[in-house]
């Protein structure tokens, strides 16, 4: 049976439209929203300031709800993996990353990834399909309901981070993440602040084209995959067809708009993206920018073919980089005893 609209997919005005269109008063608008993003609430019943009778329609014209949860990992370090059923029997990954003075929700925003990046798992089993807006919407809504069951140890009462940076590509699916933005930070959405929110992307020309035209104001984290575009076609090869220095390009005008310091993302592989003379490549491409460095050591997938550099390899690496004056911090990816590596908790499942 053909699902129908997600009811979440409308950002505020639409539902405003909604209201409108159905003859009821104003107020009635703003009432819904409350109850879709503030509260966050997956049954019609539990609407009750509503009139019975406009939730039975709506009911008839919407779904409420589109994430059923299949797994829910917790790892030794605090990391919550989690893998969700959606609709039509397709699944997505979210986690929950506890920092040092916040939560970070990691979302994802396509079943399944066509920029086929060496290092990601979620990209070797293709594309599937796009996610809807209320889809990737949900899924901040689930894990914030699971933050209050089970509040993270020192961090129950702190506002969370969200970072699209889970399966999929967030500029390939650039209209519904950007709804997914208007719900987040809209004030009668979740109204959240745009310096909470991080969009992380492999580069695609078109799609960071888009985002810095939209200039919707969020952070901006960008994975390069190598120092020259030859290294980084090898490692990103759809993303890698935009050349190195177009995508900084981009970056920066997106930065100079913003007036936010984006972060240039770079993978430890190790005997493929780990030689100190990448890092000096690297540092003459980001000297003078307003850019920062996150070095991420690979996150050993399932067949263990690509693995991270040793310490002394990650730190020879930074130390190029911060020689050079270019800010550099080592990132470590938690929950690695979950099947920590973006999408293989979901490939996983589906081997199994």
């Amino acid at each position: 049976m053909e699902s129908k609209p997600l009811l979440r997919s409308l950002v505020p005005d639409q539902l405003a439209g909604l209201i409108k269109d159905a003859g009821l008063p104003a107020y009635r608008a703003d009432q819904l929203a409350d109850w879709l993003f503030a509260r966050g609430v997956f049954s019609w019943e539990e609407m009750t300031n509503l009139p019975k009778a406009w939730r039975e329609n709506l009911a008839e014209r919407f779904d409420l709800a589109a994430l059923d949860t299949v797994e829910r990992q917790v790892s030794g370090d605090g990391t919550r993996k989690f893998l969700f059923r959606l609709r039509d029997g397709a699944t997505v990954e979210s986690v929950i990353i506890p920092m040092d003075e916040h939560v970070t929700f990691c979302i994802s925003t396509q079943v399944g990834c066509a920029m086929a990046c060496r290092f990601c798992a979620t990209a070797r089993g293709g594309l599937v399909r796009n996610l809807e807006a209320g889809e990737i919407l949900e899924q901040v809504l689930r894990l914030r309901s699971d933050t209050l069951t089970n509040p993270v140890e020192g961090l129950g009462d702190r506002q969370f981070n969200v970072v699209y940076m889970g399966m999929g590509e967030p500029l390939d699916n650039w209209p519904a993440v950007t709804d997914s933005l208007t719900c987040m930070m809209d004030p009668k959405g979740l109204a959240m602040s745009r310096r909470r929110i991080q969009i992380s992307t492999s580069g695609p020309g078109e799609g960071l084209k888009k985002m810095v035209e939209a200039e919707p104001g969020v952070g901006l984290t960008i994975s390069l995959g190598g120092s020259t575009d030859a290294e980084r076609k090898a490692v990103m090869p759809v993303p890698g067809r935009t050349p190195i220095r177009e995508v900084l390009d981009l970056v920066v005008q997106y930065v100079r708009r913003t007036g936010r310091r984006a972060t240039v993302a770079w993978v430890l592989i190790a005997g493929q993206t780990d030689d100190p003379e990448q890092a000096a490549r690297l540092a003459r491409l980001l000297r003078g920018k307003p850019l920062k460095v996150n070095l991420i050591p690979m996150n050993p997938l399932d067949d263990a073919k690509l693995l991270p550099p040793d310490e002394n390899g990650i730190r020879a690496f930074r130390r190029v980089l911060t020689d050079a004056g270019i800010d550099t911090f080592i990132r470590i990816s938690g929950g690695r005893d979950i099947a920590a590596a973006c999408g293989q908790l979901r490939r996983r499942h589906l081997q199994s």
